[in-house]
């Protein structure tokens, strides 16, 4: 089995990895083998990591001015 990943760092990577074989598991029993197998093996997944076949939506936020990040501010003076 050969797969190619490219971008992010070599842990987000491996979770890419672990998450698309994952998926092709379930793909391939419900095209192949019936549905109630890929149910169960759904189920298994599931069970054993949700991240294996949900993918996590968070993304780092883009930086804005008045500040050192997304959200920080500088610091105000009034004197």
């Amino acid at each position: 089995m050969r797969i190619r990943v490219s971008g992010g760092g070599h842990t987000s990577q491996i979770y890419a990895i672990r998450q698309s074989i994952a998926k092709a598991l379930v793909a391939y029993n419900q095209k192949f083998v019936d549905e109630q197998t890929k149910k169960e093996i759904k189920d298994i997944l599931v069970r054993y990591d949700r991240t294996l076949l949900v993918a996590d939506p968070r993304r780092c936020e883009p930086k804005k001015f008045g500040g050192r990040g997304a959200r920080a501010r500088f610091q105000k003076s009034y004197r």
